[in-house]
């Protein structure tokens, strides 16, 4: 997939009792034909309204394109499917997607997916259930994630193998110092990393935590 960041300093709102500005970015991802993408919402779309309908918008191009999201124990029965045709373009069901969680689309077309919004700032919160669960950075940023700090000895990171429509081969473990380890760890494959697999923004990788329940907080300002 390949993930092209458009930096726009589009609108810049700085009040009195504001921190810090809020910076309007778009993040284009690029969509193949008949594939399925493991996909994130990477910016907090206008309104800070997560809906599908508001924050996951095509063209006519992607009719019949459909969203599948993941329901706490298994993906969703509901999946709402792009409609682009000469009444208008929408999705048939609306869903509220966060940013920080994953989702599969099957493209129905080549084309671009445009997330526009803003870029989240001061203390991020972040919760990984028990379980499996889907997660993605909430920070536009090409990096390794989630952090060599997070993690309970023995979980797991599944990233999508684009090229293969599959999971990758390669499993994440996560090591913790109770066994001598340092974070994150791929078997000494390639771009192995203890802070985790390298995301880029609208990546989403799927997390098998067999621990408990885990809370983090990032802080990020965007200068």
């Amino acid at each position: 997939m390949s993930t092209k960041i458009l930096l726009g300093l589009a609108a810049l709102a700085v009040g009195l009792s504001t921190a810090f500005a809020q910076v309007v970015r778009t993040v284009d991802i690029s969509l193949q034909a008949n594939k399925l993408h493991f996909l994130s919402v990477p910016l907090i779309p206008k309104g800070g309204n997560f809906n599908i309908t508001n924050s996951i918008v095509f063209d006519p191009s992607q009719d019949g394109a459909s969203l599948f999201a993941w329901a706490g124990a298994q993906w969703s029965t509901t999946v709402p499917t792009w409609i682009g045709d000469s009444f208008g373009d929408g999705w048939d069901t609306s869903m509220v997607i966060s940013n920080g969680v994953g989702f599969f689309l099957a493209s129905a077309a080549n084309s671009t997916l445009t997330f526009t919004g803003e870029v989240p700032e001061g203390a991020i919160a972040y919760n990984i259930p028990v379980g499996l669960s889907t997660l993605a950075n909430k920070i536009p940023l090409s990096e390794n994630f989630p952090g060599s700090t997070v993690g309970n000895t023995g979980d797991n990171l599944f990233t999508w193998d684009q090229a293969g429509q599959k999971w990758a081969s390669v499993v994440w473990l996560f090591l913790g110092p109770e066994v001598g380890g340092s974070g994150w760890d791929n078997g000494g494959a390639p771009g192995n990393n203890t802070n985790g697999p390298s995301l880029n923004p609208g990546e989403a990788v799927f997390y098998v935590n067999g621990g408990a329940a885990i809370r983090f907080v990032r802080n990020f300002t965007f200068l």
